[in-house]
């Protein structure tokens, strides 16, 4: 493993470790689905339709290939914020994206990405990774 990753893992589980273990609870739960690294992420492709960031672990929903990669970015962002805000993640940027994933429409004429945690997480993402996030127009 790489330092970087090695480094990525250990703020991961002392400073997000909450959200962290949560990420891995939930991927002791998906068996048998596909897994791939990503910047040092453990990244899941699940056999459902929303995707989401806990931590060192992310899940990767049902989409077209071209799509999943920018969502992949987007998600990786949220790692980011688990280690800028560690404890603070779940409450401050879980909660709230939860709460906006769970409300929004995907008729409404603001991008799903319009959401400040949402936009953070595109940012950070394209920053670190230098590939382009989604923009909510695909």
């Amino acid at each position: 493993m790489k330092a970087r990753a090695v480094l990525f893992w250990l703020a991961q589980l002392s400073w997000g470790f909450f959200q962290t273990l949560a990420g891995a609870l939930m991927c002791l739960t998906c068996g048998r689905c596909r897994r791939a690294w990503y910047h040092g992420a453990c990244v899941t492709y699940w056999n459902r339709r929303d995707s989401v960031s806990l931590g060192a672990f992310v899940f990767i929903g049902r989409m077209r290939p071209q799509l999943q990669r920018k969502v992949l970015v987007h998600e990786f962002g949220h790692c980011v914020q688990s280690l800028l805000l560690g404890p603070l993640f779940l409450p401050l940027v879980g909660l709230p994206s939860g709460l906006w994933a769970l409300c929004f429409s995907a008729r409404s004429r603001r991008s799903y990405y319009a959401f400040l945690p949402e936009r953070w997480a595109n940012r950070l993402g394209r920053r670190v990774t230098g590939e382009e996030p989604p923009t909510g127009e695909e």
